[in-house]
């Protein structure tokens, strides 16, 4: 089947709907694990999980944002140019408002708006998403931001990426205990292992979010789109390069409770993409630190994170929100 090359012009206006829920299972967590190698205690051990507010371990964040765009994926191509070898998704937001249990049925609400034409001869649409649970509690919501061609002659090619950062060595200091006082802008900077991002990546991930259009699943099509071959999914190597920071942050978290304090809000924009065979680093710094308005005791922190490939380009840059606990105060 060939693929439905919309336009810009030819988006409707405004469409809504809702997607199949999908229930999410001990295994669909280890699952998410394995793709990604993010293997927080907080996601894969019972017992640790017990022992939390939550009482009891609880699914990635990125698991139910990375179901959310799979099942729009699935079951509203458009808002995803799923079948569209012009499009791309040019960013994406995620927030966190309550964590995914075992036995949790999602299901994704979501709007879609055509917005004013973004130059270079693309337009964007712009699609916000509640994931609902089967108590209609929201858990996550965003907005992904669509590129299109707004005419079939427009070919132009993606923006320039920023430049990226310099190479720092992370070594945080063993046995310190690290609190919000401690972290500031260009703190704790550094750059992860490499990861090679390869056809059983792409396509076990595709399999199990249902994230597997004409760009990351069909050679013979994709040879002859924007990006001239086939593609690791945007959320994937966001997914990856995040596990990877997050082993790297992980070294910090001494101070009680720096580890479960909460994953409030991931936001990316995609420059360029991740090829099979490519290698991805993450290089990371803190953005901002402050205290919290409404809870004591903890603040919000900001973590830049750049994905890069073999060649020192940047594929991808994204901000990472964070709680983390302040310093005690001391008697006396």
């Amino acid at each position: 089947m060939i693929p439905l090359q919309l336009l810009h012009g030819d988006y409707p206006a405004a469409i809504s709907g809702e997607t199949t829920p999908r229930t999410v299972g001990v295994h669909d967590i280890n699952t998410f694990a394995a793709l990604t190698g993010d293997h927080s205690r907080i996601h894969l051990d019972d017992d640790f999980g017990a022992r939390l507010p939550y009482g009891g371990r609880i699914a990635h964040g990125l698991l139910s944002a990375s179901w959310a765009l799979g099942a729009l994926s699935l079951e509203a191509g458009l808002t995803v140019g799923r079948r569209n070898l012009w499009a791309w998704i040019s960013g994406f937001e995620a927030n966190y408002r309550a964590p995914v249990r075992p036995g949790d049925t999602l299901r994704c609400r979501w709007r879609s708006a055509r917005q004013e034409l973004a130059g270079r001869g693309f337009g964007t649409v712009r699609t916000e998403f509640q994931v609902l649970t089967q108590s209609n509690d929201c858990v996550t919501d965003g907005h992904l931001l669509l590129a299109l061609p707004i005419d079939a002659a427009a070919r132009p090619p993606l923006a320039p990426p920023p430049t990226a950062w310099p190479e720092r060595s992370f070594a945080p200091q063993p046995g310190r205990s690290y609190y919000l006082e401690d972290l500031h802008a260009g703190s704790l900077a550094g750059q992860t292992e490499g990861r090679t991002l390869t056809e059983a990546d792409v396509v076990g991930y595709g399999n199990f979010t249902g994230d597997y259009g004409v760009h990351h699943a069909n050679a013979e099509l994709a040879a002859t789109g924007l990006f001239g071959a086939r593609i690791v999914q945007p959320m994937l190597a966001f997914d990856i390069g995040f596990a990877l920071w997050l082993r790297e942050w992980s070294q910090v978290g001494s101070a009680e409770g720096a580890g479960t304090a909460g994953h409030l809000c991931d936001r990316w924009v995609f420059h360029a993409p991740f090829y099979l065979g490519d290698t991805l680093r993450c290089r990371f710094q803190t953005l901002t630190s402050r205290a919290s308005r409404s809870r004591p005791g903890v603040g919000l922190v900001t973590c830049g994170l750049q994905m890069i490939n073999q060649r020192e380009e940047v594929a991808m840059s994204s901000e990472v929100v964070l709680m983390y606990p302040r310093r005690p105060a001391t008697s006396g």
